[in-house]
C-alpha cells in the first residue's frame, strides 16, 4: 500500500487544522455539553432548569462572537483571533471541573466558550479556503467543518465512559483534549498570512434583496429547528424515556456521525441537483427528523433521527453559505453571509432561552419537537420561494466554482462591510 506522498501531507495540513478548530470551538466546546447536562442534574451540580440556562448561556456567547470577530478584526489578524479562542475554549472547561463556582462562573465560562466558538467558526474557514485551489475547496470546505462532527462523536465516546469517575474529571478530560488540538495547530495559525488592519470603519448592515431575505429568513429558523437536539437530545431520552446515559451518548453519538459525513455529502448532491433544491430537500428531511419523536419513540426511530438532523445540522451551512454566493457573487457574499449569522446566532440564542422557560414548567419535550420541526417546514418554504424572485437567467443551479482568491487583507478584514 502506497505511502502519502509529503506534497499530498502538506496539502491536508490547512484543512486538518480548520477541523481542529471547529471541533474545538464548536464540536467539543459546545455540543459536548449536550452529554453533560443530564450529569449537571444526576450528580446535583445544578437543577434540570439551571442547567438549561447554561445552555443557553453558550448560544448567547456564540451570538456575542459573530460581533466580537468583526470588532476584533480590525485590530487583530485572524490567525491570532483563532490561537486566542482555541485558548480560552480549553480553559472554559478546565475551570468548570471547579463545582464550588456556582452559577454566575459556569454561566460567564459557557458564554466564553460560546463566542470563541462563534470566532473560530468564522475566522478559520477565512483563513484557509481562499487559499486553497478552486478544485479542492469543497473537499477542504468538507473536512474543516466535519470537525463539529467528530466533536460530537469525542464527546458522546468521553463523557459516558468517565461519568463514574466524577464530572470534574470529565470536564477536565475535555479541556485537555482541546488544549492538545490548540497545542498541535499553534504553529499553524501564527504562521498565517498576516495583513495590516483594515481601516476603522462605522459597521453597516447590508442591504438585502429579498431572495437574500428569504435565505436568511430559512437560516434562521433552521436555528430554531436543531435546537432540540443540540440542547436537550440527551436529557430527553434519559429523562423522558427513561433510558440509560449509555444509550443517550450511543444515540448523541450518531448525531455527531452523521454531522461528521453531512457538509461533504451535502456539497456534492449540490453539485448534481443544484444548491436550491438541495437546501430544499435537507430542510425537509430535516423537520422529518426534529418531528420523529412525537410518532414514535422506540430504538429505531431515535437512531433516524439523530442521523438526520445531525446530518444536516453542518450540511445545511456549507450549501446556505454557496447559495448567498451563488445569488450575491464575490462582492456580497461576505455582507450576505455575515448577515445570515447574525440572523442564526440571534435566533439560536433567543429560541434557546425561550426553550429553556419552556421546559422549567413542562415535563414532556413534545412541544419543543413540533415548534422545531414547523420552524424547519418554514425553512423549507422560503426556499422554495427564492426561485421564483429570481431571474431566470440568474436561477440557480449547480454549484459554481468558487471565484479566485481574493486579497488577503478582504479575507482578513471585518466581517461585516463598512462605507
Amino acid at each position: 500500500m502506497a505511502r502519502p506522498s509529503p506534497a499530498r501531507l502538506l496539502q491536508s495540513g490547512p484543512g486538518l487544522c480548520g477541523m481542529a478548530a471547529t471541533l474545538t470551538g464548536v464540536g467539543i466546546g459546545r455540543f459536548a455539553y449536550v452529554a453533560i447536562l443530564p450529569l449537571l442534574v444526576q450528580q446535583a451540580w445544578f437543577s434540570r432548569t439551571a442547567a438549561g440556562y447554561l445552555g443557553a448561556a453558550n448560544l448567547t456567547g456564540y451570538f456575542l462572537g459573530i460581533g466580537l470577530a468583526a470588532w476584533l478584526s480590525r485590530y487583530w489578524s485572524a490567525g491570532r483571533m483563532v490561537r486566542l479562542s482555541m485558548l480560552l475554549c480549553a480553559v472554559s472547561f478546565f475551570s468548570c471541573a471547579w463545582q464550588g463556582g456556582g452559577l454566575a462562573w459556569f454561566l460567564c465560562w459557557r458564554t466564553i466558550a460560546g463566542a470563541c466558538g462563534a470566532i473560530l467558526m468564522v475566522q478559520a474557514p477565512v483563513l484557509i479556503l481562499p487559499r486553497t485551489p478552486v478544485a479542492r475547496r469543497g473537499r477542504v470546505g468538507g473536512v474543516i467543518f466535519s470537525g463539529v462532527g467528530l466533536g460530537i462523536v469525542a464527546s458522546a465516546t468521553v463523557v459516558p465512559s468517565l461519568v463514574q469517575h466524577g464530572l470534574a474529571l470529565t470536564w477536565l478530560t475535555l479541556g485537555a483534549i482541546c488544549l492538545l488540538l490548540t497545542l498541535i495547530t499553534w504553529r499553524y495559525w501564527g504562521a498565517a498570512p498576516v495583513s495590516a488592519p483594515p481601516a476603522r470603519a462605522r459597521l453597516a448592515w447590508p442591504r438585502l434583496p429579498a431572495p437574500v431575505m428569504l435565505l436568511l429568513a430559512a437560516y434562521a429558523l433552521n436555528a430554531v429547528g436543531y435546537l432540540p437536539h443540540t440542547l436537550f437530545w440527551a436529557d430527553y431520552i434519559t429523562h423522558e424515556l427513561h433510558r440509560p446515559l449509555a444509550e443517550a451518548g450511543f444515540f448523541w453519538a450518531c448525531f455527531g456521525a452523521g454531522a461528521a459525513c453531512g457538509p461533504y455529502l451535502t456539497g456534492a448532491l449540490a453539485d448534481r441537483i443544484g444548491l436550491s433544491a438541495t437546501l430544499f430537500i435537507a430542510f425537509g428531511l430535516k423537520a422529518a427528523g426534529v418531528a420523529l419523536p412525537l410518532l414514535a419513540s422506540g430504538g429505531a426511530a431515535l437512531l433516524v433521527s439523530s442521523v438526520l438532523v445531525g446530518f444536516f445540522s453542518p450540511g445545511i451551512v456549507g450549501a446556505a453559505s454557496s447559495y448567498a454566493l451563488e445569488i450575491g457573487g464575490v462582492d456580497k457574499h461576505r455582507g450576505y453571509w455575515t448577515a445570515m449569522n447574525f440572523g442564526f446566532s440571534l435566533a439560536q440564542a433567543g429560541a434557546a432561552s425561550v426553550m429553556v422557560s419552556i421546559m422549567s414548567t413542562r415535563q414532556s419535550y413534545a412541544v419543543l419537537f413540533a415548534i422545531s420541526a414547523a420552524a424547519l417546514a418554514l425553512s423549507a418554504l422560503c426556499i422554495a420561494v427564492i426561485p421564483m424572485l429570481l431571474r431566470p437567467g440568474a436561477r440557480p443551479g449547480k454549484m459554481p466554482a468558487l471565484a479566485p482568491t481574493p486579497k488577503a487583507e478582504d479575507e482578513i478584514g471585518p466581517l461585516w462591510p463598512s462605507r
